[in-house]
């Protein structure tokens, strides 16, 4: 969560966190099916592509932040089944200008997620929700 959205805060931070929880409980094709837990989740890549979903892997900052106290609880919290309310039915989240001061414009849809569509954006993320009919295992 500190490495996706380290300077978003606390909130931002545990959107993060709530959209990764998520996908783990979608267990939805194509997407995310099979991603047994947290980890499985962090490390998945897009399917077909080889490429990790999230930049902090595909990066290594994932690798050099050092988590407060405060940050370690917050991961619990997930762990143990706390949710933003205001993330709880999204899958997907992107920061579409990284290193640029100001947050370029959402996109209506995910890239590279066609079965997407935006719901609302916070700091420098877009956070997405399926389109109608997808996961039903997880908007229901």
């Amino acid at each position: 969560m500190l490495a996706e959205a380290i300077g978003e805060g606390a909130e931002g931070m545990d959107m993060v966190g709530t959209v990764v929880a998520n996908r783990v409980e979608a267990d939805c094709e194509p997407d995310f099916r099979n991603l047994r837990n947290i980890r499985h989740a962090i490390y998945h890549e897009i399917p077909g592509t080889g490429i990790p979903h999230f930049e902090p892997v595909l990066n290594g900052a994932l690798y050099t932040q050092r988590p407060t106290e405060e940050d370690l609880q917050r991961a619990r919290n997930i762990l143990n089944g706390h949710r933003n309310p205001r993330a709880r039915m999204n899958l997907w989240f992107f920061n579409p200008s990284p290193g640029q001061a100001f947050r370029d414009p959402c996109t209506p849809t995910m890239p590279r997620s066609p079965m997407t569509q935006f719901d609302f954006a916070h700091r420098n993320h877009c956070f997405y929700v399926g389109v109608p009919g997808y996961c039903p295992e997880f908007y229901r």
